[in-house]
């Protein structure tokens, strides 16, 4: 196993008494250190059951899998699932440990002292955002879905696990919540860098999620192991192209952010300043309309000339509500969002809520103009290079999987 492959899964299933077929038969998978690899696929092909043999909740029935080199069956089950963090759709919280009691469950049984335990604690819920005062002392009936969830993610780092394992993770919480915990999980990685296999139904939350998606039919059997772009540009067969579904052009907004799109500058005023210097900012600047943030400079509303009459002696509720995105939403749903305001853009903040810019349809145009200029050119190259026929799923990491095999670039067959 190469350095930067931290789980590898080699041929691997898994037999109940009394099933003819095998729940999972014969998968096998290399996860590359620092990436996120979804499993996706229909309800009952075994996508669950292949993750939670990783870390033993299920034994394999034949097979190996190593995590970090080392053979997961012949390390103790229970020090295995310590070392390896694990978030599922119901959380899991013990309803009657305190927030903070549940975030240091592991490192406790690990033998950390009180002192660094109580440090993690309050760490891991400043990292998650949720402030640790307010928040440690309470039990998880006290909090909202959301909240929960972010404790049951908090738990899993508890350890500083290298492994994150997550099954439906968002899967129980509303739409604006999961598109929140999404983007703020994703921010999450990219300072934590985890290993991290992800479990979802969703194709639209694999596009978002995964560094590299897994589409598997049944007993797990892999249809194809690629890249997001890849899989939307190529998909292996008829039933990867079927689980696609409709619209794959457009799902493709799902693989850029809007941190990748130019933001624009809006001119920003105070909610303290009055009506008469707001119209003559107007004025004097040329702007359709400014918009109004509060002493923290949270975007508050867009005002208009037309908004403001000489009844007005405050900025208090004029004008219409700002549509808010932050850095790693998805362009899908930035556009969304900007559909279903009334000024046609929407205010990027970061993860407090503070102003950073803008960005509106004509820059999420150019930026879907420029991702199909980019498509067609690595078409282009690719079909330079590559003789015909071409292996239907593309380059990941060296080689492609399709239908379970490896398939190297250079044409040879199957390994």
């Amino acid at each position: 196993m190469t350095d930067d492959v931290m789980i590898d899964l080699q041929q691997v299933s898994k037999s109940y008494r009394g099933q003819k077929a095998p729940a999972v038969e014969n998968v096998s998978m290399r996860i590359h250190r620092g990436e996120i690899v979804v499993l996706v696929g229909p309800s009952g092909c075994g996508k669950t059951t292949t993750m939670k043999m990783i870390n033993r909740l299920i034994e394999p029935t034949g097979g190996r899998i190593l995590v970090d080199g080392a053979d997961v069956t012949a390390l103790d089950a229970t020090e295995l699932r310590r070392r390896i963090g694990y978030v599922i759709q119901q959380v899991g919280l013990f309803p009657h440990m305190s927030v903070a009691t549940n975030v240091g469950l592991v490192p406790k049984m690990l033998g950390w002292d009180r002192r660094r335990i109580e440090d993690r604690v309050d760490e891991l819920l400043d990292l998650v955002g949720l402030d640790p005062a307010q928040y440690r002392h309470r039990l998880p009936r006290q909090l909202s879905g959301g909240q929960q969830q972010r404790v049951g993610v908090a738990r899993a780092l508890a350890a500083d696990p290298p492994v994150m394992l997550m099954d439906e993770p968002f899967g129980a919480t509303d739409p604006l919540t999961r598109e929140k915990l999404q983007n703020e999980f994703l921010r999450l990685q990219e300072k934590l860098q985890k290993t991290i296999v992800f479990v979802t139904h969703d194709f639209d939350e694999a596009i978002k999620m995964g560094s590299r998606i897994a589409v598997l039919g049944e007993r797990s059997r892999i249809r194809q192991f690629d890249t997001p772009e890849h899989l939307l540009a190529n998909p292996a067969d008829e039933t990867v192209a079927r689980f696609i579904g409709a619209g794959a052009s457009l799902k493709q907004l799902n693989l850029r952010k809007v941190e990748a799109v130019d933001q624009e500058d809006a001119e920003l005023v105070r909610l303290d300043e009055s009506p008469a210097s707001v119209l003559n900012r107007l004025e004097t600047s040329g702007e359709w309309a400014v918009l109004t943030t509060d002493a923290e400079r949270r975007p508050q509303r867009w005002i208009t000339p037309s908004d403001l009459t000489p009844r007005h002696d405050n900025l208090d509720g004029v004008g219409i509500a700002a549509t808010t995105v932050e850095p790693q939403t998805t362009l899908h749903d930035a556009l969304d969002a900007m559909l279903g305001s009334s000024c046609g853009s929407a205010v990027v903040v970061d993860e407090a809520g503070r102003y950073r810019g803008i960005v509106s349809i004509e820059s999420l145009m150019k930026a879907i103009s420029d991702m199909r200029e980019a498509e067609r050119n690595h078409n282009r190259a690719v079909a330079d290079i590559v003789p015909a026929p071409v292996v239907p799923a593309a380059r990941t990491d060296g080689d492609r999987t399709v239908n379970g095999v490896q398939v190297p670039l250079d044409g040879g067959g199957p390994r």
